[in-house]
C-alpha cells in the first residue's frame, strides 16, 4: 500500500505541471516537436513516435531485470510450501538484455521500426529441496519489425497505429543442469517462443511548454506450434507516462506499465509438469504493474554530439496477480542511447 501511494504521488508530481497553462502564452496553440528531451517515451516503450520523412534513428538499450520471491495470486508463497508439490523451485533470476533499435521515416506519416536483442538469463534454483543450482542462458532473442502510421498529427497532439511481425531468431528450447543431469530448462529461461507472431498497437501523445504526456497499448499473438510442441499465449501491454522538461537538455519522466499474458498452449514433452512451477505452461498466466522513473538528456544541436540522447531508468514493480505460482519481478535498471540524423 505504501509503495502504491508513493507511486501515485510521484506520477502526479511529474504530470501536474503539464496541465498548467501559461497566462502569457496567448491563444497560440503549441506545436508538437521531437526536438526536446521529453519527446521520447520511456525506454520500455517501443514505437512511441513516428519519424520525420527521411529521418533515421539508431539506438542501444541495456535492460537488467531482477526477479525474486514466488507469487500465487497477489500474495507471496514460501519455497518450503511449494517443494511439497514441485521437485524444484526458483530462488531468484536476473535477466540482462542488450537491444539494438532502428527507425526510418519512410514518409511524413509512415515509419519503419525494428529491434533485436541478445539475452543473458541467470537463475538460481532449489533442486529437490536440498541443493542450489545456477543455470545461465546466453542467446539471441526474437527480432520485431513493424510500421507506424500517423492517424492524426496536428498542434500539440499525435496519434498513430502500429502493426508488426515477430521473427523467431531466438531458441524455444534451452538446456541446463538439474543436479548432475542435463535437462530442458523451464519456459521462463527461454529467449524465444519459437514461432512467428503479429503485433498491433496504438499510441497517443501530447505536449505543452512544460512537458509531454503519452499512452500506448500493444497486443501480441503467436501462430502455430514450435518444434517443442507449444506456443506462447497472447500478451497485452499498456503504458502511460508523463515527462517534465527541466530545460532544453534535461527532462524527468514517470509512468505506469501494465502487462498481462495468457497461458502457454501445448506442452514441451521434455518438461515434467510438476518438476518446476515454470514447467506448467497451461498455468503460466497473470498480470503485473510497474512504475518506471527516468532521467533523459539530449545533447545540444550545436554541439559535437548534437542529435544524441541518453536515458537512465529505474523500474519498480507495484503489483503481481499470478494465476499459479510464478517468480515475481522485483526491480529493474535500464540505460539507453539513441541518435537521429
Amino acid at each position: 500500500m505504501v509503495r502504491r501511494s508513493l507511486t501515485a504521488l510521484a506520477f502526479l508530481a511529474v504530470a501536474s505541471p503539464l496541465t498548467a497553462q501559461n497566462p502569457m502564452a496567448g491563444p497560440t496553440e503549441w506545436q508538437w516537436t521531437s526536438d526536446r528531451p521529453d519527446a521520447n517515451a520511456p525506454m520500455g516503450v517501443f514505437g512511441a513516435r513516428t519519424l520525420e520523412e527521411g529521418e533515421i534513428e539508431i539506438g542501444y538499450r541495456y535492460y537488467q531485470t531482477n526477479w525474486e520471491k514466488m507469487y500465487n495470486g497477489t500474495d507471496t508463497t514460501s519455497s518450503a510450501d511449494l517443494l511439497n508439490t514441485y521437485d524444484d523451485v526458483p530462488i531468484s533470476r536476473r535477466d540482462i538484455r542488450h537491444q539494438l533499435r532502428f527507425g526510418w521515416g519512410i514518409s511524413q506519416n509512415l515509419s519503419l521500426i525494428a529491434r533485436g536483442e541478445f539475452a543473458v538469463l541467470e537463475r538460481d534454483t532449489w533442486v529437490n529441496g536440498t541443493t542450489q543450482t545456477r543455470n545461465t542462458v546466453e542467446d539471441l532473442g526474437d527480432v520485431e519489425v513493424g510500421l507506424l502510421y500517423n492517424i492524426y498529427a496536428g498542434g500539440p497532439y499525435r496519434l498513430h497505429v502500429q502493426g508488426g511481425a515477430v521473427i523467431p531468431t531466438g531458441k524455444a528450447v534451452t538446456y541446463g543442469e538439474s543436479g548432475s543431469t542435463v535437462v530442458h530448462l523451464p519456459y521462463d529461461m527461454r529467449t524465444s517462443g519459437g514461432t512467428f507472431g503479429a503485433v498491433l498497437g496504438v499510441t497517443g501523445s501530447a505536449q505543452n511548454e512544460f512537458g509531454s504526456l503519452g499512452a500506448q497499448f500493444r497486443f501480441r499473438t503467436d501462430f502455430g506450434e514450435n518444434d517443442a510442441d507449444f506456443k506462447l499465449g497472447d500478451q497485452y501491454e499498456a503504458n502511460g507516462w508523463a515527462a517534465y522538461r527541466i530545460n532544453s537538455a534535461f527532462s524527468v519522466s514517470g509512468g505506469v506499465r501494465w502487462e498481462s499474458y495468457r497461458p502457454i498452449e501445448g506442452q514441451d514433452p521434455s518438461l515434467p509438469y510438476l518438476g518446476d512451477p515454470h514447467n506448467a505452461g497451461s498455468m503460466l498466466s497473470g498480470q503485473r504493474a510497474h512504475m518506471p522513473l527516468g532521467v533523459n538528456f539530449m545533447m545540444p544541436e550545436d554541439s559535437r554530439f548534437g542529435g544524441h540522447r541518453l536515458s537512465v531508468e529505474a523500474v519498480y514493480t507495484l503489483h503481481h496477480d499470478m494465476d499459479a505460482p510464478q517468480i515475481g519481478m522485483n526491480w529493474g535498471f535500464n540505460f539507453g542511447w539513441s541518435m537521429a540524423f
